[in-house]
């Protein structure tokens, strides 16, 4: 071959697929060019930036293909070296191309927002319907003990000075997990015996399940000593009452907006089962809602109303709530029958209870003085009206605070997440009718600021996380360009 031919030489990649033709430029020493042309390369190859570092970028990289990206790379090297590329280019390619690696950014970054955007979405429409379908319960109550005894006794005296003594305190409004309570019957009599009483009315939502359930645990394990009266609490939109002393669930007139006459043959029908009729906590029954400023209950009966349909009696103490006018209306009643008849029939009966639902502190005790601690002789002293009670606003401090519930801890990061994106949308549906529904027509409130607020924060959180994405990548680049030299520093 002649000795100002072109010299040619082939280089084969590691999987031979590819090759390529190196030129000395100068018919000579090509197995050196190559040699420093390979070299080269190499040291770019060991600059390169991983891809995520310079997103911008749009120049190929050798790491693009083994083959491809060697045969570009010795390429530009001889180019280089033989005076074929301009070593500047012209400033207004160098424009060019700054605006275009700008608008590829902005692009990548759009892209990026838009994929969150629609993520945080779908997250939403996920999480919301869950935490609507399940109900959460923060506390886990089936495990826990009532291992202490308080005798309000020790402090108290009862409401009437001189009632005298006692021998039957009685929590006459009880709820279980039958209804909507959170102990167990069985839980509910421990609990009532730890905190001072000797009976309890057990009144679950429109059944009487819960209260039977109790008695038979009650004879069976503290017969002569604690004693359940079963009963229901006939509940809807118009009106709560306790129906004492039943063992069957009285249905009558009960449904979510029952009339009058509804009401009525409800009370007449306990009645001729023998049973008591007491109407419970009318302030609570009469609070005003927010968004709606209506009653809770709706159209509530008045207490006169009430005394001519045949009730026994009122709740006087809910929880801590004392009602100070019924109590008044009831002491005016008494004095009027006493005053008409030498032989007035039977005034009327003055309850409290505790409305328990979780378990917590006790405020008030009604107490009687039967002859014996049965269920005969408390239910006969109670249609007799021959009650008092004792009311500490301050409660009992003795209690005992459930573990959390492992559901709730399993679930509470959804849960918690769902009442966030709840909290643009509020939805107001006034008191449960304990009939499937609600007693007042939905209100829904959505918050168009919150809504707004949010996604200019979304925005803001986009915008600093591409600028701290763009900074990290020319960190990481400087970095990598550093250590090439510093190891191309420590070879020579």
């Amino acid at each position: 071959m002649n000795d100002t031919s072109t010299t040619q030489s082939t280089i084969r990649d590691g999987s031979n697929d590819a090759e390529t033709t190196a030129q000395s430029p100068h018919g000579q020493g090509h197995i050196g060019f190559l040699f420093v042309a390979e070299q080269h390369c190499a040291q770019e190859e060991d600059a390169i930036v991983p891809y995520w570092a310079s997103p911008e970028s749009s120049e190929p990289s050798i790491h693009d293909n083994n083959a491809g990206g060697l045969k570009r790379c010795l390429s530009k090297f001889k180019r280089r070296h033989s005076g074929e590329e301009q070593p500047h280019p012209p400033e207004e390619k160098t424009t060019q191309t700054n605006r275009q690696r700008a608008c590829n950014f902005a692009l990548l970054a759009g892209r990026r927002v838009g994929v969150m955007a629609v993520f945080i979405a779908a997250l939403a429409v996920l999480v919301v319907p869950i935490h609507s379908s399940i109900e959460l319960k923060t506390f886990d109550f089936g495990t826990m003990k009532f291992d202490w005894k308080i005798d309000p006794r020790d402090h108290l005296v009862p409401i009437d000075p001189e009632y005298g003594d006692f021998n039957v305190l009685l929590d006459g409004h009880a709820h279980t997990t039958v209804s909507d309570g959170r102990l167990s019957p069985e839980q509910l009599v421990e609990y009532s015996i730890a905190q001072g009483y000797n009976a309890v009315i057990v009144t679950d939502h429109n059944t009487v399940v819960g209260g039977l359930r109790a008695e038979a645990y009650a004879k069976s394990k503290y017969s002569g000593r604690f004693v359940v009266v079963p009963g229901m609490e006939y509940s809807n939109c118009r009106i709560h009452m306790n129906f004492i002393n039943i063992n069957a669930t009285v249905t009558t007139g009960n449904r979510a907006f029952p009339s009058d006459d509804d009401i009525r043959h409800a009370i007449a029908k306990v009645h001729a089962i023998g049973g008591l009729v007491i109407v419970n906590h009318i302030p609570w029954s009469n609070h005003s809602l927010d968004r709606f400023q209506r009653p809770r209950l709706v159209d509530h009966p008045s207490i006169q109303s009430l005394v001519d349909w045949g009730v026994d009696g009122f709740e006087v103490a809910n929880q801590a709530t004392f009602d100070l006018p019924t109590y008044q209306y009831m002491l005016s009643q008494r004095t009027a029958l006493q005053r008409a008849t030498a032989d007035p029939p039977a005034p009327l009966i003055f309850m409290t209870g505790s409305d328990i639902h979780t378990p917590g502190s006790a405020y008030a005790w009604t107490v009687l003085k039967a002859p014996n601690i049965t269920k005969e002789d408390i239910v006969q002293e109670i249609r007799q009206a021959r009650t008092s009670f004792l009311f500490d606003p301050t409660g009992t401090r003795a209690n005992r605070y459930p573990s959390y519930s492992a559901r709730y801890l399993a679930l509470a990061p959804i849960s918690e997440l769902a009442q966030y994106f709840e909290s643009f949308v509020d939805r107001y549906q006034g008191q449960y009718s304990f009939h499937g529904t609600h007693c007042r027509r939905d209100i829904v409130e959505v918050h168009g600021a919150s809504v707004g607020c949010f996604i200019v924060y979304f925005i803001a959180a986009a915008i600093l996380f591409e600028l701290l994405y763009k900074l990290l990548g020319c960190v990481w680049l400087q970095a990598k360009r550093l250590y090439s030299r510093s190891r191309r520093r420590g070879s020579e």
